[in-house]
């Protein structure tokens, strides 16, 4: 069951939410907490019941785990025990998710001919694996006060998270269960929550689909032995570029969105990442939780930066290598996690090599940095979604034009570009060319995630999100609830129902991990 399902739309959160305000009127927390616990393993369930028994199990393991851990959190027996927890949690992780890349990996080295298992990836195992690790952790490192049962286990189920996050700590969690906002903020939490919920609906129907269309067909040609020219490879390069920007960052409103109806905050996962001025800044505001897992759990117990310069980018490149990998088992999320590491540490070194008397960046130098690292994470996105490093190396073949400079046959009588042809600039069909509208639409994306303010900061006078700072944004307007607004946005996601009824999307590509 997805977000922009119509089942999901017409049936199940209407149907949830209305429990919710029932329940929340004359009834205990507690039976809201088991509303949304049985909610959560429907909706879980909805996809494929016969995974709801693992998502238990894991659950109950993993709390009968940390309770012991946390009764005696410093003897070498919890020490023990966390190591056995994580390595349970990762060898399932790693049986349903890598062990087809693993055999084909040893298919390839060896010249072995191992069938592949062909396991079904459960939906959401990487975000409840890391979940759950970081709990176990927490309970050895920081002896937390161990939750019920109940509270654990809807804090790992909780649908608005369960599929692709945020990576919520518990401690941002489960303390909320058991907070009843008053009446005023109910109506401020049904109305902040439905207006994040129709943006990141708006993101997802309007604007992420049209991209993957587009994307779909330039990738496919490369898969399929195509070279696309110059031209067809930037088009759909960019094209995936703004797909999973929007995509993500639609996904990530509608979760805060749906969790803010029922008065829970989720972290900020997304804060215009295409705005970042480095790669640094990059992973900042990109899937925020995860890079604050990997910094909190893999990064700092590796060393971080604490052993010397040269183990500092050790760590940095082992970081993005699992997190490469933690995205996909391929190894084409390996060259991409590498890459992304090995930018990030030029990055740190550059700032070190600048140091702290370097003055401040100009706004033309900010503007530069923006292009300079929208064009690196644009190049780095081809491993993430070709299908494999053939697919890659042709569509970075044709990014730097190796495979042909094609431009459209009516082009040639655009004086100033008939002066190209001799440069070896050739006029004739380009089949995964959309014309001047397609760059228009391309255009219009670029002005959209560099102009303009985010969705947490149109709604920041509301507290969008948790861990969100609000930003200076002069005489911006923010929103502000109304009758007037409430029709508007009531209409306007009365369209957006409509529109899924008529061409559903497809999936969230974070749905994949």
């Amino acid at each position: 069951m997805l977000f922009h399902e119509p089942v999901f739309l017409y049936a199940f959160l209407p149907a949830t939410l209305a429990a919710y305000l029932v329940l929340r009127r004359g009834v205990s927390d507690e039976a809201t907490a088991w509303l949304l616990l049985l909610a959560s393993l429907v909706f879980y369930g909805w996809w494929d019941p016969r995974l709801v028994p693992l998502l238990l199990a894991s659950i109950i393991l993993n709390h009968r785990l940390g309770a012991r851990i946390a009764a005696d959190p410093r003897t070498a027996a919890a020490g023990r025990l966390l190591v056995l927890g994580v390595a349970i949690n990762l060898g399932v992780l790693g049986l349903f998710k890598y062990t087809d890349f693993i055999v084909e990996t040893a298919n390839l080295v060896a010249g072995a001919q191992i069938t592949r298992p062909g396991l079904p990836l459960p939906l959401g195992i990487s975000f409840f694996t890391f979940l759950q690790i970081a709990f176990l952790v927490d309970c050895r490192q920081r002896a937390i006060r161990q939750p019920g049962l109940r509270d654990y286990a809807l804090f790992v189920a909780y649908f608005p998270h369960l599929i692709a996050g945020p990576l919520v700590h518990h401690s941002e969690l489960i303390p909320q269960f058991r907070r009843r906002a008053g009446r005023d903020a109910l109506w401020e939490n049904l109305a902040v929550g439905a207006t994040i919920f129709v943006i990141g609906l708006a993101k997802k129907t309007l604007l992420a689909q049209p991209a993957a269309d587009y994307a779909d067909r330039v990738f496919n040609t490369a898969a399929a032995g195509g070279a696309p020219s110059l031209l067809e490879a930037w088009i759909g390069t960019l094209a995936f570029t703004f797909q999973i920007y929007f995509d993500f960052s639609a996904y990530s409103d509608m979760a805060i969105g749906l969790s803010r109806l029922f008065g829970i905050w989720l972290p900020v996962n997304f804060a215009s990442p295409y705005k970042a001025t480095s790669i640094i800044d990059f992973w900042r505001r990109w899937h925020i939780t995860l890079s604050r897992f990997l910094r909190d759990y893999l990064y700092v117990a590796l060393g971080g930066n604490r052993r010397g310069v040269a183990r500092r980018y050790a760590n940095v490149m082992i970081v993005m290598l699992l997190g490469g990998l933690w995205h996909g088992a391929g190894w084409t999320f390996v060259i991409w996690g590498g890459l992304h590491g090995a930018f990030l540490a030029i990055n740190h070194a550059w700032r070190d090599w600048r140091g702290a008397h370097a003055r401040p960046a100009s706004a033309a130098g900010r503007w530069v940095g923006r292009l300079l690292t929208f064009l690196t994470v644009t190049v780095l996105w081809v491993p993430f979604r070709a299908d494999g490093l053939a697919t890659t190396i042709s569509l970075w073949r044709g990014l730097v034009g190796l495979n042909g400079v094609v431009l459209p046959e009516h082009y040639a009588a655009i004086g100033p570009l008939v002066a190209l042809a001799p440069l070896g600039v050739r006029f004739a069909a380009v089949p995964l060319y959309g014309g001047g509208w397609q760059l228009a639409e391309l255009a219009t994306a670029l002005a959209i995630v560099w102009l303009l303010p985010n969705t947490q900061e149109i709604l920041r006078g509301h507290a969008p999100a948790l861990n969100f700072q609000p930003p200076i944004l002069g005489r911006l307007p923010a929103w502000r609830p109304g009758a007037l607004m409430g029709l508007a946005t009531g209409l306007f996601a009365a369209f957006l129902f409509a529109r899924t009824l008529q061409k559903q999307p497809g999936e969230f590509i974070y749905f994949q991990f």
